[in-house]
């Protein structure tokens, strides 16, 4: 279980006032692990149209101050400038715990963290599921939606979930840990459990079929105990239109080899962008494929009609460039946006007898 680290009044948390609205942004980043400006934009100031430099400025401060460890630029996109990842530092890690925020990792080392940054696919896998993370955050945050239990990659790698694949006795034990997995209930509706699952468009047929018979023995087997949930789908969000066909049809293919046709429902596929599609349409229309054939679908169904107005702050509404404490126009530096994403082994585990609950 994680443990609240101790506060120490001489970090440098005496030297900058955590308000409202970086406290938002460290509960944001602590949830997600890993986020850019754009993400961070995206999530907490979506009315905003200065191109994220109000929450660039923010970022820069906290992690001056080491509430957040700024990463390595990702690779710089053709047009504008290279954004950098965030993730929380030991200030962050402190000031949290100390207002009662469980962790979601349970240790931090700066070594590590960089290490992990110079890996770019890493990084662009895991930015990218972050991606569909907000939108579901957002959506929550605009509509009678509720996400009461997220379990992101790194949290899934603690349990250290194995199984044998579904058909294949020869198959050696293979660790099923999906990108992230989430619960949302629209209004009165049962709660949806989904594992997310993002694609590259990097893994062979041979991969992608492994994935899908061992993703068949995780479902049948530990996942309802482990999840305490009775029920399961299975969301890939894919590149393009023609990568989604392709993994459609190995799934439908591998379903079928293993005498799991039935299942074919529980795996859905989508090449809409979470970043260009709106949230509202993003799970709650019909833009899913399943691996079988037949109309499309959405992850939620009957979308509530009663939007949720969430009030903001007027200190936490971008103004001028000097409207954070101690700066000025002199001051001001772009750290450009963008997204993307990857992922790695962590030596992490759960503690005896932890269990997930939502």
């Amino acid at each position: 279980m994680n443990q609240p680290l101790p506060h120490n009044e001489h970090t440098t948390m005496a030297v900058l006032p955590i308000g409202h609205a970086d406290e938002a942004i460290l509960r944001a980043v602590n949830r997600f692990n890993y986020m850019t400006a754009t993400q961070v934009g995206r999530l907490l100031y979506p009315g905003a149209r200065d191109e994220n430099r109000y929450v660039q400025r923010r970022l820069r401060r906290l992690a001056e101050a080491n509430y957040l460890l700024r990463l390595r630029e990702l690779p710089t996109p053709r047009i504008g400038s290279a954004p950098h990842v965030f993730t929380l530092a030991d200030g962050g890690r402190r000031y949290l715990s100390s207002r009662g925020v469980v962790l979601t990792s349970p240790y931090y080392r700066p070594s590590e963290e960089r290490q992990k940054a110079v890996d770019n696919p890493f990084m662009e896998h895991t930015l990218a599921a972050v991606d569909v993370l907000v939108a579901a955050e957002t959506l929550c945050r605009d509509y009678l939606v509720a996400m009461p239990c997220l379990l992101t990659e790194r949290q899934l790698k603690r349990m250290n979930v194995r199984v044998q694949p579904a058909g294949r006795p020869a198959a050696s034990l293979t660790a099923v840990i999906p990108d992230a997995w989430l619960v949302l209930t629209a209004g009165a509706q049962d709660p949806v459990c989904i594992a997310l699952e993002l694609d590259r468009g990097t893994e062979g047929q041979q991969h992608w079929r492994r994935k899908v018979a061992a993703l068949v023995a995780w479902a049948e087997g530990p996942y309802r105990e482990t999840f305490h949930a009775d029920n399961l789908t299975v969301a890939v969000v894919v590149p393009t239109t023609a990568r989604r066909t392709q993994l459609s049809e190995w799934t439908h293919d591998e379903l079928g080899a293993i005498d799991r046709s039935e299942l074919a429902d529980v795996f859905l596929f989508t090449e809409a962008s979470p970043v260009a599609t709106d949230p509202f349409e993003f799970f709650f229309s019909p833009l899913w494929h399943a691996a079988s054939p037949g109309d499309l679908v959405s992850i939620l169904d009957a979308p509530p009609v009663t939007t949720v107005q969430v009030p903001v702050a007027e200190a936490d509404i971008p103004q001028a460039p000097g409207d954070l404490p101690g700066e000025t126009d002199e001051e001001e530096e772009e750290e450009e946006p963008v997204t993307q994403d990857d992922e790695e082994e962590f030596p992490w585990t759960l503690s005896e007898g932890e269990e997930v609950q939502y």
